[in-house]
């Protein structure tokens, strides 16, 4: 009465196992549960036998650990298959215009909060870029906030510049993001501040695709207009249709008092537009990537219509970059239509620069200020500040800051 062969073990693997029964036969009433037992009892033929009729035996079962772990991998890489074939299959009907962006960047950051939950942050592969990242956000809030001053972050995500506008000491901040599980991390950062002395209200709601008052009216508490508007590495997703560009414009404008600031960081149009013009028509994809990095569009009409951007909206390309964003569609932000835009909605360019040129006009006034830790982070190799190898071209060179001020309300 030997147990029926699995169809995942081998015939030869069977009967090195069951091949000797007695072996495996232990002359004793089981007392091991059914999960990892298998009783079988003998009947004897004639009622005669019964006096020397043996009792109950079990055969043990033996665990298959490798088995296991080798489907639980097959099951894994399965599931991470499909979604990725997803995923490929949101950005080709966001690239043809089929679906909205907002739901692949709601979905992109709920999941990025969860998976930052569980890392820790000063082992991530790119914390040199970080580090960068967060010194250029310091530079510019220091540069265009000042004391007392009400501020609204549009896309403020996890609420990572909290502490920073905490250093200058404005009097309210106001967050607002599209994923609700950002807000929820958000409030939760702040709880954990003990020592900010200033009003947080942070709201779930479309920046970009509606007007603002939809998602403040349940918050009388809001100061508007405020002093300073900010947006940092998202007004791209604007750039989807020139309908939202312009809805994202005059939110800024209608938010912000005449003399305050709206600045942001956004990718470089230039830079980019250098990258593209590498590429001839044959090429059907073009994009470049390094091992912290990685850019492709969805098409050559940059190169057929020569190369120009057939259109200021709509520009998509999938950006990639290592432990941060996986693959999110993004929209080039020709800096010429950001600025024409602003004008017709009341506000003046103050400045504009890369982040490396930016960098290395801000960087002396911050010597004796960063904290030891962050000017280790931002040391490089050669003693010099900054970053450096592949993470340079990832920040240094594919960002610029951009800073206006408004000057009149707009006409609408």
């Amino acid at each position: 009465m030997l147990p029926e062969k699995p169809v995942w073990m081998s015939q030869e693997d069977y009967d090195k196992q069951y091949g000797n029964i007695k072996k495996d036969v232990v002359k004793e009433v089981p007392t091991a549960t059914p999960a990892d037992t298998t009783h079988l009892v003998q009947a004897p033929d004639h009622p005669e036998e019964d006096a020397e009729a043996k009792p109950a035996f079990k055969i043990h079962k033996r665990r298959h650990h490798r088995y296991d772990i080798e489907e639980k991998r097959k099951r894994v890489e399965v599931q991470k298959m499909r979604e990725e074939q997803f995923k490929k299959h949101e950005i080709e009907m966001t690239a043809n215009r089929t679906i909205n962006v907002d739901q692949i960047v709601r979905e992109h950051y709920n999941e990025r909060t969860m998976i930052a939950n569980r890392s820790k942050r000063n082992l991530s592969p790119i914390i040199k870029l970080r580090n960068f990242n967060n010194a250029i956000k310091f530079m510019l809030i220091e540069k265009y906030t000042k004391k007392g001053d009400v501020v609204l972050e549009l896309a403020c995500g996890k609420g990572g510049d909290l502490r920073k506008y905490g250093n200058v000491g404005i009097s309210q901040f106001i967050g607002i993001d599209i994923s609700n599980a950002s807000i929820q991390e958000a409030h939760k950062r702040y709880r954990s501040m003990k020592n900010l002395d200033y009003q947080v209200i942070l709201i779930t709601g479309d920046c970009f695709g509606e007007s603002l008052g939809v998602a403040v009216e349940p918050f009388p508490e809001c100061r508007f207009p405020c002093d300073v508007v900010s947006t940092q590495f998202c007004l791209h997703y604007a750039f989807e249709a020139e309908e939202k560009a312009r809805r994202a414009l005059l939110n800024v404008s209608k938010s912000l008092k005449i003399g305050g600031y709206f600045f942001g960081t956004i990718p470089d149009s230039e830079f980019i537009r250098y990258k593209l013009n590498k590429f001839g028509t044959d090429v059907e994809k073009p994009g470049w990537e390094n091992s912290i990095y990685r850019v492709k569009f969805e098409n050559n009409e940059y190169q057929k219509n020569g190369y120009e951007f057939p259109s200021p909206y709509g520009q998509m390309y999938t950006y990639w970059l290592e432990d941060a964003i996986d693959n999110v569609p993004e929209y080039v932000v020709p800096f010429e239509t950001l600025r024409s835009l602003a004008d017709e909605y009341g506000m003046e360019l103050e400045l504009q620069l890369p982040f490396n040129k930016f960098f290395v006009q801000e960087i002396p006034h911050w010597i004796n200020r960063f904290s030891p830790r962050m000017m280790e982070g931002l040391q490089r190799s050669d003693g010099k500040f900054g970053v450096e190898g592949e993470e340079k071209e990832a920040a240094s060179y594919f960002y610029t800051m951009f800073a206006f001020r408004k000057v009149r309300n707009p006409v609408e």
